[in-house]
This record gives C-alpha cells, structure tokens and sequence, in this order.
C-alpha cells in the first residue's frame, strides 16, 4: 500500500515515515501543500497524511481539492491546533479523522490501519468458510443454512477471521481491529466474545474448534482439509514476550534511532528561538525573526511530543504563544522565555542522555578542546533547586568520572578549566546581576577544589572564603598531612579529601554537605520589575530558601498573613504604595514588628538611605547587585533571626 506523507517539518515526516515503512507500507514525502497536490494527482495512494499548517497551500484547501478528485481515498490530518473549530473545518473539508501533535506514534498507526481496513473491505462478497456463510449486505450469518443471532461484536470478529482465514489474530489485535480507540477493554472481553461465537456456532451444528485457539498466539478459523495444515506453534515460554509488546519494543526502537538522527535539528531550531529572545531583551527584536521564531518553536511543539517529550512540548507551545509577532516583546517577556528557553535544552539534554554514559563521555573529550575563552563547561540536569556542582580541577580523567557519578545523581556540575581561571573566578564572585537570566543559569551553591591545580588554588579558596562564606567548598589534594590539612582548614574548606577516594564517595560528601548548608526559611519578595523578582527567586531558591515573590503590592497584607516568611525584600517606588510606607506599616503591627527587611533599590540618595533606615528596614542593596552580596546578606541575616 502507498502512504502520502504531506507535512512542512523535516523531523515528523521522517518519522512518519520510517516508522510506515517498517509497517511495510511505500512512502512518499510531499513538504508544502502545492507539492502535495502534484503527488496526489501523479500517483494512485490508498491514504494521505496531511498537516493543516502547509506553507504555498494550507492543509484545509488542499483536503477540499483532494476530494473534488477522490470520494473515498482516506485523508488523515495533523495539526498542532487543538481547538474545536479547526477541528470541525478539517472534517467539513472532507478529513477522514483527526490527530492533534504531539501524537503517540502507536496509536496514530492504529488509526492508519482502521481508515484503510474501512477503505478495502469490500461491502458485496459473501465470504463462505466450511459451511459458514457471510453476507456483508445484511449482515447476516449462517452455518449450514442455519441463521445465528449474533451481538454486533461478534459479528466483527467472525467479519474479521473470515477475510483473513489464513492468519492468526492475537486479543491486542483483535481489540485494535473490532473496538474503538476511545473505548478499548481488556483482552479478557476478547475471550469472553470468542467464548460466546463458539457456544452459538456449537449450538448451529458447528465443530467446537471451528474457531481455533493457537496457543500462545491467538485464534484463527479452523483449516479445511484441501489446505495445508499450519505448522503447531510451539507453546510460548512464559517470559517470552507477547506479539503486541515486540511490536511496541520495534516502534520504540526506531524512534530512539531516529531521535538520534534529527537531535541536531532539533537543536538548531531552540537556536533560532533562544536568537529572536536575546534580540528582544536588547530591543532588537525584527518582525521577521520573531516570525521565524515562533514558527520553530510551532514545529519543536509538534515533534517533540512525538519522540515521547510531552513536557518538553508543552514548553515549546508556551514559547510560541508569546512569540505572536502581533505581540513586541518587553524585556520582562524576553527574561521569561528564556528561562523557558533553557528548561527545553535541559529536557532534550535529559532525553538524549538517558541510559547513554557514551554521550556524556564524549561530551567530557571535549575538555581539552575548549578555548580560554570557553572557561565553563555545563552539564544541567534541571533549573530547579539541585545540588550544583562547581569543579575546579584539572585531571581530565577525575573529571569524567567525577561528572559521570555527579550525573547518575542528579548533580548539576560545571567544569571550570585551569586557563585564566583566578580571573573567571573574580568573575563570578564579583558577578553584578543585572536582571539577565542567562547570566544565572548556572550559580554553584558548592565547589570542589583541587589544590593541584595550579599555585594560585590556595588563592582561589581564600578568595571563596572572604568573599562568599556562604558556599562551601571541598578541597582534593594526594596529600592529607597534618600541616597540609591545618592550613587548608584555616582558609576555610569545609571538607578536605584525598584523591584516593572512589569519585562515587566523593559525590556523595558533596551532596551531604550541600544538604547540611540548606537554609530553611521564607522569603517574600515585594517588586513590580517582574525580572527582579525572577532573578532573586532564582538565587535563592538554589540555596533550600522557599521564595514568594509579588509584584502587585496591594495585595502586600494578605500574602504576608498567608505565607508567614521570615524575611521581607522590598522595593521603594512602587506603582500604589511605597515601599518605605509599608515598612513602616510592618513595624507598627506587634506580630510583625521583629521579621527582617532588606530594602533592593536603584536609589543612590543619601537621603533615601536615611529614610530606609528610619522607616525601620536592616538592610539594603543597591541595584544592580553583586550575586555574593545578595546571598551573604540574605543568609545571614535569616541564621540571625530567632525563628528560624
């Protein structure tokens, strides 16, 4: 049978593709809707596949042309719209059925067979069997001229056995052929209906093995004697998978292979969005990429879902919501489609990665490949609050397994190459954040050090520890002398470990002491710059703070009551009130007089410090603030409060 595969994105229509032709079906690939209604007129298919969203004709006017040519050729649509009145203009146009992306490939291909299995069967042939007789016109059924009162089930079934009399049905088979998709029972009711064929057939005159069981296949009708008897299946062993999971272990295969294929374009598509989004933060945002944009991330919807990343589709679907080209991006949407942004890398990262140590090895070779200027190296495994693992070292080899382990146990880890490593450092300890998402995507809340790297890793550590207390660090060393450990002790390291040690017990020291500086405690942060609040939360979250963030201050008493924090982040000019008046407010109530205020400004005034302070705040930060400086304080001052 010959398929017609219309479809604009590369990636599904190969998928389609190969998995139909594993099904042993001919394939043809048409990429616009003009291409399309050239194929369909070149050559004679028994089904077309078509995708609404066409570039040169959209799918719901080539479906309306297809028809005009072919009353009864089955059209399957595929669309990324999942609303009811693209639905109803699809099968008004002449659509046989309907799939929305991302679709389950195993179910689309049942849907396949059940448009063509209505396409072929002939409604005129009787169909007779030893002595059974079939009349499709009527629907009725006979044994020896004798008539049989059957349900309509039974009726399928009989229907189905006696138009393939030479093969043998399993119950999954038969439940795909006979039942509905929306309304499937178990294989249990398949027995139960055959069960009842063979006692009305018995009861006509008819042998009681008319319909028969092969064993550990399924059930067919019972050889005539002018056939050649089918060779005895031998009883299938218990652990011995059933038909329908073969089947389902083949597809499966076939989607990792091409999974593995189209990865890179997938790739390359999350480019051209995470491109239109730096542009829009640096209001450089044109049209036409945002066009362009919202259009890969339209297919990445589509796809990705078909590869079994429904969440990763999901988040594909919000980006091309925000991206309408109608809709000009500000600063704060760009900020938040680009966390989403990097929530989907870190999705198809997992997935390509999933039983796969080769991917991450060879991912590690590329290490010494890396320029100066490529210091980092990420290995993200989620966006959340994890153990991020910052490591400083040099022994390539420690550090494949180091990672491998740190992997295995959902550690985040960054390598940070030896070459102008005390600059990088000074870096990203001194790191002003200036509300750019991308500059947070990775901030360690734990580092291993090793003390070989370099001379200057002694300065390194001290630095750490001066400038940001709060992060533990873990020194390496093949020594583990007293004095070695006394010195190393007095700059600060939380942990001094030998080389010798397994990297999977190193791992696990890591883990037990970034578990022991998680802070708990509340955070409340009250800004109407929506990046400012996205930015903090992040910071903080990654340290065990629960954070509550709310950028609309009228509603300031009624979230303080409900969530209890321990410490309150103001700002000052708010669009209702102002932030030094609800301070004020906070002190003047007895219950919350005591909890923590640290003001978050752009104020350089001497005179609003004043006010800051007299208001009754602790604390402030002026914006843009130092990462380290944020954390230090906000730490700090929740260790202080008696609450927690």
């Amino acid at each position: 049978m010959r398929i017609l595969v219309v479809e604009d994105d590369k990636i599904i229509a190969e998928t389609l593709a190969d998995a139909l032709t594993k099904e042993l079906f001919i394939v043809d690939i048409a990429t616009d809707g003009q291409a399309g209604w050239q194929q369909a007129q070149a050559c004679n298919y028994d089904l077309i596949l078509l995708d609404l969203m066409l570039p040169k004709l959209d799918g719901i006017t080539l479906c309306q042309k297809l028809r005009s040519i072919n009353k009864k050729i089955p059209i399957l649509l595929l669309t990324a719209r999942d609303n009811s009145q693209d639905k109803i203009k699809g099968l008004d146009a002449g659509a046989d059925d309907y799939v929305v992306k991302p679709f389950n490939l195993e179910e689309l291909l049942a849907r396949i067979r059940a448009l063509l299995r209505r396409g072929n069967e002939s409604a005129s042939v009787i169909k007779k069997w030893c002595g059974l007789c079939l009349n499709p016109q009527s629907c009725e059924v006979s044994y020896n001229d004798k008539q049989l009162n059957l349900t309509p089930k039974e009726y399928e079934i009989l229907n189905l056995l006696m138009h393939n009399t030479q093969r043998v049905f399993s119950c999954s088979v038969i439940l795909d052929r006979v039942w509905d998709l929306e309304d499937i029972p178990t294989e249990d009711t398949v027995r139960a209906h055959i069960k009842g064929l063979r006692h009305k057939l018995k009861s006509a005159g008819a042998p009681s093995d008319l319909i028969e069981t092969v064993y550990g296949l399924g059930y067919r009708l019972k050889q005539e004697k002018n056939n050649l008897p089918l060779k005895k299946s031998k009883k299938k062993k218990k652990n011995q998978p059933n038909i329908s999971q073969e089947s389902q272990q083949k597809l499966q295969q076939s989607i990792n292979k091409i999974w593995d294929r189209v990865k890179g374009s997938i790739s390359e598509r999350i480019d051209v969005v995470e491109q239109a989004v730096i542009a829009g933060k640096n209001g450089k945002l044109e049209t036409n990429l945002q066009h362009q944009a919202q259009q890969e991330a339209h297919k990445l919807a589509g796809s990705l879902g078909t590869f079994g990343l429904n969440y990763g589709s999901d988040l594909a679907r919000k980006i091309e919501t925000l991206l309408t080209p109608e809709l000009p991006l500000n600063y704060a949407q760009s900020c938040h489609i680009y966390t989403l942004v990097i929530s989907l890398r870190n999705e198809i990262y997992q997935h390509s990665n999933i039983g796969n140590k080769q991917t991450l090895n060879q991912q590690l070779k590329s290490l010494d490949a890396k320029s100066s200027t490529q210091t980092y190296l990420r290995y993200t495994d989620s966006f959340s609050q994890e153990c991020k693992l910052l490591l400083i070292l040099e022994d390539n080899l420690l550090a494949k397994e180091l990672v491998q382990e740190a992997t295995t146990k959902k550690v985040e880890c960054m390598v940070a190459k030896n070459s102008t490593l005390l600059t990088d450092i000074d870096g990203f300890i001194n790191h002003n954040c200036n509300f750019h998402c991308q500059d947070l995507l990775f901030s360690a809340n734990v580092a291993l050090l090793d003390l070989e790297i370099a001379s200057n890793a002694e300065k390194i550590l001290a630095k750490f520890s001066n400038q940001m207390p709060f992060l533990p660090v873990v020194v390496l060393n093949t020594q583990g002398d007293l004095s070695d450990r006394i010195k190393i002790a007095k700059l600060g390291a939380s942990a001094y470990l030998t080389k010798q040690l397994p990297a999977a017990q190193v791992i696990d020291i890591v883990l037990d002491i970034w578990r022991k500086n998680q802070i708990p405690g509340t955070v409340m942060i009250v800004d109407d710059d929506l990046p400012t609040l996205e930015v903090i939360k992040h910071i903080l979250t990654q340290w065990g703070i629960k954070v509550v963030t709310l950028n609309d201050e009228r509603y300031f008493w009624k979230t303080l009551e409900d969530t209890a924090p321990d410490l309150l982040i103001l700002d000052i000019e708010m669009p209702h009130f102002n932030g030094i008046d609800l301070c004020k407010v906070i002190r003047n109530d007895p219950h919350w007089s005591g909890i923590p205020v640290v003001f978050i400004t752009a104020h350089k005034d001497p005179n609003i410090h004043n006010q800051i302070f007299a208001a009754g705040a602790d604390d402030y930060l002026s914006k843009p603030f130092k990462y380290s400086d944020l954390v230090t304080r906000i730490i700090n001052r929740i260790k202080r409060t008696p609450s927690i």
